[in-house]
């Protein structure tokens, strides 16, 4: 269970949350819910690109981080745990189904399942080369990745998480994130070359 020095990273109001809900307080973790489920939902989403399977996995996110609890160490932040355990049902999730689900890199410059626009800041460096032409062959472009270079991708281009809350949420250092990352681009770069794409 997660200490009090631990906790001290999170503001007043979360770690008394935390240290309620390791209580088994039922109204202190349904509050951790209502606060962490746009991120777990938006993350399951744009994995699975399917809304009802996206809800699903959450709700099983939650159901078994809750049947956890007790072994919750807040060596990382509670954040960061929500996401490994998303993540992994997740891609279970996709490897069970019959059809690809991993999708493209320009999802994020389009609208989100909540009716947002598109989102803001630069674009990554994959992001600039997808037209509405190209979307179908990144799609299958992505979807042909090593799945440890498919998952730096969704977390680094979808999240928009830094090196550091990948290597977290996936147990790897940053610099294994950042090459990752580097070798997925240039894999994704030269079929798209060869495609007379870019």
């Amino acid at each position: 269970m997660a200490n009090t020095n631990q906790l001290s990273l999170y503001d007043d109001r979360e770690a008394e949350r935390i240290q309620q809900a390791l209580k088994r307080d039922v109204q202190a973790f349904r509050d951790l819910v209502v606060q962490y489920h746009p991120f777990a939902y938006s993350m399951a989403y744009k994995i699975l690109d399917n809304p009802q399977d996206a809800e699903e996995v959450v709700q099983d996110a939650f159901v078994k981080i809750y049947r956890a609890l007790e072994s919750f160490r807040g060596d990382a932040s509670f954040k960061t745990w929500i996401a490994r355990i998303v993540l992994r049902l997740s891609l279970n999730r996709r490897r069970d189904r019959s059809r690809s689900a991993w999708h493209r890199l320009g999802l994020h410059l389009h609208k989100d399942p909540d009716g947002h626009g598109p989102a803001s800041g630069a674009q990554t460096p994959e992001a600039e080369c997808i037209s509405h032409e190209t979307q179908q062959l990144v799609r299958q472009l992505v979807d042909e990745l090593p799945e440890p270079l498919r998952q730096v991708v969704v977390l680094n281009s979808f999240e928009d998480l830094s090196y550091e809350e990948i290597a977290q949420i996936l147990a790897i250092p940053p610099g294994t994130v950042s090459s990752r990352l580097y070798s997925a681009r240039k894999k994704l770069l030269a079929r798209l070359r060869r495609q007379d794409l870019i």
